[in-house]
């Protein structure tokens, strides 16, 4: 099955990802090698320590996939993006053209602080959807809040979408947070299966050991939706 990765952090020094474009090729490759054959590139936005504008990102997307092509020979579409980490000054910085959204689109990748209470999380969907963004949740396991009943749903119908890692899947029976995992998977929660991949010894690129559960579990259409449809509506929303 052909996949498309929303949130990766592949391009080499501008974050805690990739530390150099070898690392970058190598998940490249292993991504290809389990079907990706898009990713979108989301280094932090962090206000406090931006080091790279969105114009350079937008390069090293491009340097990226030549470079990919000339080592291996692999063709891997890469756009590029940001993972935002909220704050009261996001909306003005996006006006503003600092920080960039996936793909040029109208969607963004929001993370916050694990702590931040459910009002916040409310207020910042309202503030992104009245601007004009739709908002995608950045690895929804981590938070707490929102695992109060009906929250997900009420967000949701607040115009936010929900992106969930690979990895909160590979937990067992007597993992918690896996379990709530597969039963937002199993409820249709989710909108997103991404890798948030770092590096290739944590958070690594989405490999087909990682899936075999929602394989065993989810019906074929829903697999492709989280793995690649959803994230082709994303794409299929750039303005040419």
């Amino acid at each position: 099955m052909n996949k498309i990765d929303i949130h990766t952090h592949i391009l080499p020094k501008v974050d805690d990802g990739a530390k150099d474009w070898d690392t970058c090729m190598e998940m490249l490759k292993k991504s290809a090698e389990s079907g990706v054959v898009k990713v979108i590139a989301t280094p932090h936005f962090l206000p406090w320590k931006q080091k790279y504008s969105p114009k350079e990102i937008v390069a090293l997307c491009c340097e990226a996939k030549k470079k990919l092509f000339e080592k291996y020979g692999i063709t891997i579409d890469i756009y590029y993006g940001n993972e935002i980490y909220y704050n009261v000054d996001a909306i003005q910085d996006l006006k503003e053209g600092k920080i960039l959204t996936l793909a040029g689109t109208k969607y963004i990748l929001v993370e916050f602080e694990p702590r931040t209470s459910y009002q916040v999380f409310c207020r910042a969907v309202k503030e992104f959807r009245d601007a004009g963004y739709i908002p995608i949740i950045a690895h929804m396991e981590r938070y707490d809040c929102i695992r109060q009943e009906g929250r997900i749903q009420e967000l949701r119908e607040m115009g936010a979408l929900f992106q969930m890692n690979v990895e909160a899947l590979q937990g067992g029976m007597f993992d918690a947070d896996s379990r709530w995992s597969k039963k937002r998977l199993l409820e249709r929660q989710v909108d997103f299966l991404a890798s948030d991949m770092h590096g290739m010894s944590r958070r690594t690129p989405i490999s087909e050991e990682e899936l075999r559960w929602i394989q065993k579990r989810l019906d074929l259409k829903y697999q492709k939706e989280l793995l690649y449809r959803n994230a082709q509506k994303i794409l299929d929303s750039i303005e040419v």
